[in-house]
């Protein structure tokens, strides 16, 4: 073999093992920044529960609350009343007295669901679509529906409480979210502590969990 090809060979080698080695390394340390992964592209990313490129986890398929994974298809669509809920309780989170749903309607096939948004004066600014299989907002109306919503103050946030009618409804969004069309809020009443206890039933109405909910933040208490 040539002096010149040996050399041309040696230098793609040691160039390739310096790009191998940080690699390696990244992929034998999973946890990156504040508990972020390498993802296939190396960069790392927020892990989430429930995301499509995550495994069951330690919880198993069903998660924490034993609901299942909500991209996958819903035992029954979603209907016309749950799609009101789930955009109702953003609305909620997020404060919003600018919007308002002016409308709900469901397609002639039943697919979707129609949400029509409206401002204070009932002029239509915005029409989203539900997927009624898998209860979610099609690609991109999440977004535009966000637009539309004030930005979030932490601080605001954080000193709010929710009363007895947005709690019900925060709380039933998200068994409509996990529940997959399987699952049922049952009764949700305030604790002496100021928290909100609820329970999830299945369609036979039997209890199949029970939550502690916080009226600051409308979720879990863990």
């Amino acid at each position: 073999m040539k002096r010149k090809t040996t050399l041309k060979l040696a230098t793609a080698l040691i160039a390739s093992s310096l790009i191998a080695m940080p690699i390696a390394s990244a992929y034998a340390q999973p946890d990156g920044p504040k508990g972020q992964r390498m993802s296939e592209h190396g960069d790392f990313k927020d892990c989430q529960f429930g995301g499509k490129h995550h495994g069951p986890g330690k919880h198993g398929k069903h998660g924490k609350w034993g609901m299942r994974d909500h991209d996958r298809t819903r035992s029954t669509p979603l209907s016309v009343d749950e799609a009101r809920t789930l955009i109702d309780s953003m609305l909620i989170r997020s404060n919003a007295e600018n919007i308002k749903i002016s409308d709900v309607t469901a397609s002639e096939d039943g697919e979707k669901i129609n949400v029509v948004v409206a401002n204070k004066a009932g002029d239509v600014v915005e029409v989203v679509k539900f997927d009624a299989k898998n209860g979610r907002l099609e690609r991109g109306d999440r977004w535009s529906l966000r637009k539309l919503m004030p930005r979030p103050d932490k601080k605001a946030r954080l000193e709010r409480a929710f009363d007895d009618a947005q709690m019900k409804t925060l709380a039933q969004a998200m068994v409509i979210r996990f529940g997959q069309g399987d699952l049922k809020l049952g009764e949700i009443s305030q604790t002496k502590r100021g928290t909100y206890l609820a329970t999830v039933t299945n369609s036979k109405g039997d209890i199949v969990r029970e939550m502690e909910l916080s009226r600051v933040t409308g979720r879990p208490i863990s």
